[in-house]
């Protein structure tokens, strides 16, 4: 029996269930490889039929071959093996049945390039472990594939979030490939609007069957379908202005992408950062005032070299300092030496005037009230002229002091 070798890379192989009706068609070399394994029989040089025991599987894969429009082998060779680019579509993705609080769904929504594409958004706040669940894949045994897609979201600001992918190979669970997508454990190609691309690369190794899983838990998390990278080589990545100041990645749900109201808020963000730059601006004026370092002078003889200082202010200018000081000095003593001639007034002398002038003032009113609020009052305006002139002297006890500093710094110098 022959094989069509010139149609190797076109579905020419015609594929019947054991009824007779058909299933779909192959590729000859996978076609070859379910009759090596006793799965199928030739009925002719294009055409197989499959035993009963895989009818369903096998058919089931066979109609997936017909939707290879998110599956491309490549032309090129590495290492002897093909390269298979697998792209994500959302149509062909559900959700695992296992878990009993899957959420999310699948829509329409516009994607970083500006155009519509079906997208899952999967998982919420809260602790619904959601999954869903690529077709059962038959790749080429040992092949370097790469699975490309974007990503929005699958991080809060706790940083307990789980947001991964898994490849599941025959259906053994814990031999899977576990991709973490969050925290930057994996480097995205590319940063575009708030969304991230990856190209994940795996091998296939010596495995028949293939699925992918998306996992999402304590975040919202959006997959949609992407094209090669070199798709988008046009486009400059635009990737968050905030990104290190921020405990969680752009998020679908929020208007700019993050929550308006919180410490990391990109409003509140930017006006941190204006603060910032501001006070870098003061700073840099300042030290722009400080004299640059001396420059180092050659030492003749090739002795070490010499470091020259900028000259010590000149005398005349300190002394005028001290002068003017000295000045200040002498016209706050006169104030000082004026408060404590108030202090040492005779106030108790002024209190018995002042209120004998009030007694007699009022000595044809005969009210008991009188003399407690003749009392008061005096003793009122007593203590003001006491407080007055002790916070005057307090005052300018300060005031001298720190003319005293500046005076021993000036001598000093």
């Amino acid at each position: 029996m022959t094989k069509n070798r010139t149609s190797a890379d076109r579905q020419t192989i015609r594929v019947l269930l054991p009824d007779g009706r058909t299933a779909g068609s192959t590729y000859p070399r996978r076609a070859a490889g379910l009759v090596k394994k006793g799965r199928a029989c030739y009925v002719n040089d294009f055409i197989i039929r499959l035993n009963m025991s895989d009818a369903i599987h096998n058919s089931e894969v066979i109609k997936m071959d017909e939707r290879m429009n998110h599956i491309e082998t490549g032309k090129e060779q590495q290492d002897g093996n093909k390269t298979v680019k697998l792209y994500f579509d959302a149509r062909t993705w559900d959700f695992n049945k296992d878990c009993s609080r899957n959420v999310g769904e699948r829509s329409f929504m516009l994607g970083p390039d500006g155009e519509l594409a079906e997208a899952y958004m999967i998982g919420n706040w809260q602790n619904d472990w959601t999954e869903i669940l690529s077709e059962k894949l038959l790749l080429p045994k040992y092949a370097d594939c790469r699975f490309l897609f974007w990503l929005n979201g699958g991080e809060n600001d706790r940083c307990d979030e789980v947001c991964r992918l898994s490849i599941v190979f025959d259906d053994d669970f814990d031999q899977r490939y576990t991709f973490n997508l969050n925290r930057n454990f994996i480097r995205p190609v590319k940063k575009l609007n708030g969304w991230e691309l990856y190209e994940i690369p795996f091998r296939t190794l010596d495995n028949e069957y293939t699925q992918l899983r998306f996992v999402a838990q304590k975040a919202y998390m959006t997959v949609m379908a992407a094209k090669d990278a070199a798709a988008y080589e046009h486009l400059e990545d635009t990737p968050d202005p905030y990104e290190s100041e921020r405990p969680q990645r752009p998020n679908l749900i929020f208007a700019d992408g993050f929550p308006p109201n919180n410490w990391y808020g990109t409003a509140q963000l930017a006006a941190k950062r204006r603060e910032q730059e501001q006070k870098a601006a003061e700073n840099a004026s300042r030290l722009s005032l400080i004299p640059p370092f001396p420059p180092v002078a050659p030492a003749a003889g090739g002795a070490a070299p010499a470091f020259t200082f900028p000259a010590a202010p000149e005398a005349e200018s300190v002394a005028d300092y001290r002068a003017q000081l000295d000045e200040i000095r002498g016209r706050l003593d006169e104030i000082t030496s004026a408060c404590e001639d108030i202090q040492s007034f005779d106030t108790e002398s002024l209190v018995e005037e002042l209120r004998s002038a009030l007694e007699n003032a009022f000595a044809d009113r005969e009210e008991p009230e009188l003399d407690d609020l003749i009392s008061n009052t005096v003793d009122s305006v007593a203590d003001t002229l006491n407080e007055a002139a002790e916070s005057i002297q307090d005052t300018l006890e300060e005031i001298s002091d720190q003319i005293e500093d500046l005076r021993s710094t000036l001598s000093d110098d």
